[in-house]
């Protein structure tokens, strides 16, 4: 977080009139991985058919500027910001309260995934000063944040998926709820702010889509604040995407494209997602990261302040995944590894 960080250029956004493929990057993933090739087929077809918006390219253009060249998804490792918004119609300064990055490591077939806490202090490079990381949506855009991320970790983002969290409303609705174990008494408002509309007790159980959305939202009232809520929100995508992969009837997927389509943008192409469909399926293994840090206050505002030394190590293990440095093993970050199934059910077998 050097203040002295210079201040990049920007260009004007040019929006583009074209075919926009945002529904790919999440459903490539997750029917690729868990169907097979004639859901993928569908889903291709109704992407096709309904896609119809526009797609803003970022102002850098399609490379990072911690890139030499453009990343080559066929041989290439590379990164994914994934980043939630609450946005709702008419809001013009939404905060981004959810930020994973996630580095795709090809020869390793693995997936790292680092959660950034939404009130950590940080150098936001678009205004020149410390802020809390979640600020930088507001001041400027997707772009500002990915040059944020990039500042904090000192690695490329070369892709982005930006959700608008209120879209897991209509998404849970349309799976018929997703099953989840509530860690603690949920009392809180749903998505019109209306006061004690959801209350959940401990224990595993089917959540509907304002539910899940409250359970995912809630901070407060959680003993570990921003740490919690950031794995209220893991659970809940993690049962989203379990939901999603067994769906027993293809006819599920309109509603379900639909809700996603809407509440989605990214800069990934069409032809970008097919060119994963192998690597995909191959995937083995996904190494969650925590950032490690603590509750502090300045000037009478709640921070989260990154541990320097969890920071440098955490730089070191996505710089190796995305292979620029030499992965030497342990970089001694705090992770947590989930081995894949393979594609029969069984693990993944071990590369020859």
């Amino acid at each position: 977080m050097d203040p002295k960080t210079p201040r990049s250029r920007h260009k004007r956004t040019t929006e583009k009139p074209r075919k926009t493929w945002v529904r790919v990057l999440v459903w490539t993933v997750l029917f690729v991985l868990f169907t097979g090739g004639g859901a993928f087929a569908y889903v291709t077809y109704k992407t096709f058919q309904t896609a119809n918006g526009t797609q803003t390219e970022l102002r850098r253009g399609d490379k990072s500027d911690k890139r030499e060249t453009t990343v080559d998804l066929t041989k290439d490792h590379f990164s994914v910001l994934l980043a939630g918004t609450d946005a709702r119609p008419g809001d013009t300064s939404s905060r981004a309260d959810t930020l994973i990055v996630a580095t795709f490591n090809k020869q390793g077939k693995k997936v790292s995934m680092l959660s950034i806490p939404r009130d950590s202090l940080v150098y936001i490079p678009y205004v020149e000063r410390e802020d809390k990381i979640n600020h930088s949506f507001a001041h400027g855009g997707i772009d500002a944040t990915i040059e944020t991320v990039e500042n904090l970790l000192d690695i490329p983002i070369d892709y982005y998926a930006l959700v608008n969290f209120n879209g897991v409303v209509t998404i849970v609705d349309a799976l018929g709820g997703i099953e989840v174990d509530v860690l603690l008494p949920i009392n809180t408002l749903d998505s019109n702010d209306k006061r004690q509309s959801i209350q959940l007790e401990p224990g595993l159980q089917t959540l509907n889509g304002e539910e899940a959305l409250a359970y995912a939202r809630m901070r407060y009232e959680d003993p570990e604040g921003d740490i919690g809520r950031t794995k209220r929100q893991q659970q809940v995508i993690q049962a989203i995407v379990e939901k999603s992969t067994s769906l027993s009837s293809i006819t599920k997927l309109n509603g379900l494209l639909d809700a996603a389509g809407e509440n989605l943008q990214t800069n990934m192409s069409l032809s970008e997602a097919m060119q994963l469909q192998p690597f995909i399926k191959s995937l083995n293994q996904v190494t969650r990261i925590e950032l490690k840090g603590a509750d502090t206050k300045i000037n009478g505002g709640y921070y989260y302040q990154i541990d320097p030394t969890s920071l440098e190590q955490t730089k070191q293990e996505l710089k190796a995944q995305l292979g620029l440095v030499a992965d030497t093993g342990s970089t001694g970050a705090e992770t947590e590894t989930t081995d894949l199934p393979g594609e029969s059910g069984d693990p993944a077998p071990a590369d020859e």
